[in-house]
């Protein structure tokens, strides 16, 4: 397939890509917007990324819990749990505009926690997880975890490619791919 990049899911998953979307002139400059984005796996020759740098919401109410849900849970699953998503989540989190695909399907947990039930290392060796995010309900609630240590992610990127020079590859550490520290990722 032209154009789409070709990765390998144990070694490129964990890269970041920066994207300069340039908007538009303004008179003698242009506004560039980076986006820094974590690859999740690839199928099909197809990449997915969540952007890291986008903060979307700190407060999570009923609505946002339940969408958040969706992404791993069942409609049903997820309306059961979403008293105790805002208890854990709702006066302090980090959600973010993960990309503008798939933003109805639900949303993405990131989080460097192997021991949550669900959850699975987006590549070997990287130390980053994704899903399990009961696992992560029930530890901030039962105070071994803070709930920035979790990053919720809206939407996604798919089927990254590089060959238009819009997006370019640099390496991944688990401490600049999710953040312990508060409020960044």
């Amino acid at each position: 397939m032209h154009g789409l990049i070709q990765v390998h899911a144990n070694a490129a998953c964990c890269a970041l890509f920066f994207f300069w979307a340039c908007i538009g002139p303004l008179r003698l400059c242009r506004i560039c917007v980076a986006e820094v984005v974590l690859l999740l796996g690839a199928e099909g020759g197809r990449a997915q990324g969540v952007v890291l740098n986008r903060p979307f919401a700190r407060r999570v109410d009923g609505e946002l819990a339940q969408l958040l849900l969706k992404g791993e849970l069942s409609a049903v699953e997820a309306e059961s749990m979403v008293v105790d998503f805002v208890r854990a989540f709702g006066r302090d989190a980090a959600v973010y505009y993960g990309g503008p695909d798939a933003q109805a399907e639900g949303g993405t947990l990131v989080h460097g926690f192997a021991e949550l039930e669900g959850a699975q290392e987006i590549a070997s060796g990287t130390r980053i997880y994704r899903g399990g995010a009961v696992g992560a309900i029930r530890k901030v609630l039962a105070g071994e975890a803070s709930p920035l240590d979790f990053r919720w992610f809206i939407g996604r990127h798919d089927a990254l490619s590089t060959s238009d020079a819009a997006w370019a590859s640099v390496a991944c550490a688990r401490t600049r791919g999710v953040s312990a520290s508060r409020g960044t990722a």
